[in-house]
Formats: structure tokens, sequence, C-alpha cells
């Protein structure tokens, strides 16, 4: 079942070996259950320490996070978490890695087996293979299966398509709208495409430079599976970027076609 995220007064600081070092500062953020929000920001604001919070992994220095009703106090089961790189174990078979998301999720029923898992996400025939014979995207997809295996309540996802070339990229957009649509978790994404968080995120979460706080929550109009030419977006689209002061320098994207064209001739 998903579960709703809440931060309340989140402030995160680092030591180091000269002065402390803020990274977040007064965070006050509500996700609904089974909503998905993307996070953009300037690069080291903070974004992949906020989703790290979430996930239990690092604690607040102050302030709380919740899922659900109950405070976030370690690594939490009912989260799980998609890397920009896959971090898939080279030893173990894709089906072996996606087993995995079973045995570290929260028991729950609607878990589902590694192989229909892979199926889901389009990799049937590669239970048996080893890392190393994934292509990036096929690799990506086995991590989003181990992710989703285990049916989390909360779904993060750290720039998972950074590292792929822009025709895979636009197709695990693709696969990930359709998973989010079928399964329902409430999701996290951080990003720095301004373009995939208005195609996937009922709303889009601008955080500010460090100590990072959210400067802007926007909704993102029209439900999901969307258009990525859709002139309706264009409006929110500078507004964002107006946040980074790139309102009037950076071009209106490419079609999806045009996209496609620059990728296969590069």
């Amino acid at each position: 079942m998903a579960e709703s995220v809440t931060l309340t007064r989140v402030a995160k600081v680092f030591p180091t070996d000269r002065a402390p070092l803020p990274v977040l500062d007064d965070i006050q953020l509500h996700i609904e259950r089974g909503e998905f929000v993307a996070v953009l920001g300037p690069s080291g604001c903070g974004k992949s320490t906020l989703l790290r919070l979430v996930a239990g992994l690092e604690r607040p220095s102050a302030g709380t996070v919740r899922l659900g009703e109950r405070a976030v106090t370690g690594i939490d089961p009912r989260s799980a978490v998609v890397f920009q790189e896959p971090r898939l174990l080279p030893w173990k078979t894709v089906a072996a890695n996606v087993a995995l998301g079973v045995r570290h999720a929260a028991a729950r029923d609607g878990r589902a087996t590694p192989e229909a898992m892979l199926d889901r996400v389009g990799l049937t025939g590669f239970e048996r293979a080893l890392p190393h014979q994934l292509s990036g995207g096929m690799a990506q997809r086995a991590a989003l299966a181990r992710a989703l295996v285990g049916r989390p309540g909360v779904l993060l996802l750290d720039e998972p398509f950074a590292s792929l070339d822009a025709l895979t990229r636009l197709r695990m957009q693709d696969l990930l709208a359709d998973v989010c649509r079928d399964l329902r978790p409430t999701t996290v994404m951080v990003t720095h495409d301004v373009d995939e968080a208005l195609f996937l995120a009922d709303r889009v979460v601008v955080m500010g430079p460090r100590p990072a706080t959210v400067v802007a929550t926007l909704c993102v109009p029209g439900g999901r599976p969307r258009d990525r030419g859709d002139v309706a977006l264009a409006p929110l689209r500078a507004e964002i970027l107006g946040h980074f002061g790139l309102a009037h320098t950076v071009p209106a994207p490419p079609t999806v076609g045009e996209a496609a064209a620059i990728a296969i001739s590069a």
C-alpha cells in the first residue's frame, strides 16, 4: 500500500574537518499517497540528501520524516530506492538480483515474483543473465524491477536515467509512467531534466541553492500519461527555468520526433 511522505522542519548538516556544512534547511513537504513528485534544483543543493532522508539512509539533524503516520528512524523497508547506477551484484543473475528486493521488503501482500516483475519491465528471457551481459537500459530496468518487486509504499528515484542515451531515456520514462500507473506507489524522483519532470510528475518541487529550502511547489496540469509535445506545459516549463535564471536563455525543447532524430544522427 502506498504511504504518504511528510517532512516537517527538516534540516541536515554534515560535519567536516573545517566547519559544519549545512545542506538542507527547514524543509516542509507533504506528498500524498500515490502521488508522483519530481524534485528539481541546482547541482549540489541537497536533492539526493533529501531522498536519502526519506529512505532512512541518513538521519535529519533537525525535524522529522514520516512515511504515513510512522517516523523514519533508520533504513525503512516501506521504501525502495533506484540510484543513478543500477548497482546490480555482478556475481548474481538478473533474477537473483531482483529477488533481493523481496528479501529486504516489508512483509506485505501483493509482492510479485522476480520473474513476474522482470516480465513487467520487459526482461523476460534474461532471468539467468549476469549484469555484464545487459545494456545500460536493461540493467536499469532490472534495478527498477528489484525496487518494485516487494511492492514498496514509497519509490525513491535518484536520477535513474541520467546516464542513458536519449532514446533509451525516453523509453525508460514511458516504462516508469506505465509501471507507476499500474502499481501506484508514492514516487519521489530527483532529476535535473525539466521535461522529464513535466512528463512524469503530478507536482514539481523546486529547491534553492545550499542550504536548500523548497522555493516553489508547482502542480503539473493534465492527467497522466502525458503528451511530451503538449503546449500547455510550456508556461510551466518557463516558470521552472525562471527559478534558475534560465527562462529567457533556453530554447523550447525539441519534439519527441526531433529528439529521436538528433539521437540517431549523433
